[in-house]
């Protein structure tokens, strides 16, 4: 028989887990990236640098037409047990103020792609996600992504 106490422990786990977690388990650690025909994505760097990914293949496609004739969306496996920063973390909050930024501002320069990046991982974060599929998730290291083929 469940109890109160099982459902009030339930509801904390579930609160506790975070966007990543359940990101990765509900889409089993595969996501998508819409590519130019010379296999690198938009270039855009609002979270950072590294591998963009969505968990949506339409929004993919989207960014896919985006890079001209020859584009394609490619599928990616995640590695299990990264650890990234929500964007509307305090940690994420705290670096872009640090950088002179609020938490909606970006810039598209390599230089914020840059030091965002830099400052995320001196703080242990192997990349940032995000809620708003548009901007989705981001990997830092490509070695942590691999294709789907």
């Amino acid at each position: 028989m469940k109890t109160f106490k099982n459902f009030r422990n339930s509801c904390y786990q579930l609160k506790e887990m975070h966007l990543w977690d359940f990101m990765h388990k509900k889409y089993k650690g595969t996501f998508y990236r819409g590519v130019g025909k010379s296999g690198r994505g938009t270039g855009l760097g609002a979270l950072g640098m590294g591998v963009y990914l969505t968990w949506s293949e339409s929004m993919a496609q989207t960014f896919a037409k985006h890079q001209g004739a020859g584009s394609s969306v490619k599928q990616f496996k995640v590695k299990r047990g990264l650890k990234l920063v929500d964007v509307q973390d305090q940690d994420f909050a705290d670096v872009k103020k640090k950088m002179g930024f609020e938490p909606w501002e970006w810039s598209d320069s390599l230089g914020y792609a840059g030091t965002l990046t830099k400052e995320l991982k001196k703080l242990k974060y192997d990349g940032v996600i995000s809620d708003k599929l548009a901007e989705g998730i981001l990997i830092f290291d490509e070695k942590n992504v691999e294709e789907v083929k």
